[in-house]
């Protein structure tokens, strides 16, 4: 079961206002603060992220997502780099 998306998340944008074909498709965010609740589109969320479009038609680090709009991306499994162990002969 997925867990529901929450302050911190990081989403890909999947939908918008114009559907699936919408200029944030594809972007990357991470989730803010719950704006409100819309009649039609549920929860609503603030992003932020690089080079959203907002409503208005502006370029901008943050925009509003509906809750259906967004896919939680798995947490960053953070692993150790790879390190290379050189031997010299001294």
């Amino acid at each position: 079961m997925n867990e529901p998306i929450k302050t911190g998340d990081r989403c890909e944008v999947i939908a918008g206002a114009l559907g699936p074909k919408g200029p944030n498709v594809g972007k990357l965010v991470t989730v803010g603060q719950v704006r409100g609740e819309h009649s039609e589109h549920g929860r609503i969320w603030r992003c932020h992220g690089e080079g959203l479009i907002t409503e208005y038609g502006a370029v901008g680090n943050e925009a509003d997502f509906a809750q259906a709009w967004l896919r939680k991306l798995p947490p960053e499994t953070l692993t150790p780099p790879q390190r290379e162990e050189v031997l010299h002969d001294t």
